[in-house]
């Protein structure tokens, strides 16, 4: 069995998505229940992860329209690591049959497919 993935990363929200066919599956899993079934070493885990901390700590709970990355550069180089880290997940597990790439909702829905 494999499964078709999508990334699209929130604001305190799981981010990877894909059914799992489980009859109660809610198709977003948090990283641990992910690593689990898409078979995922800990260095993609720990760079996932990592790469999900880099995106929540531009959260600002206080003032939510001043949540964001602090420049463009920032943003482009954290959407580029996502589309390296989505291409390794595609490569290193053997329960991905694709995984379709939309950072945080800043690339439109099957454009960016590995």
């Amino acid at each position: 069995m494999t499964v078709d993935v999508t990334i699209l990363v929130g604001w305190k929200e799981d981010y990877l998505y894909y059914e799992s066919g489980y009859e109660e599956d809610t198709l977003s899993h948090d990283i641990e229940e992910a690593a689990e079934f898409l078979d995922l070493n800990a260095d993609l885990v720990r760079d996932l992860e990592s790469w999900d901390a880099e995106y929540q700590a531009t959260y600002n709970p206080v003032k939510f329209r001043d949540s964001g990355f602090a420049t463009p550069d920032a943003k482009r180089d954290w959407i580029e690591r996502g589309k390296e880290l989505s291409a390794r997940l595609k490569r290193e597990s053997p329960m991905v049959a694709s995984v379709n790439y939309l950072a945080n909702g800043s690339i439109p829905e099957h454009t960016c497919v590995f």
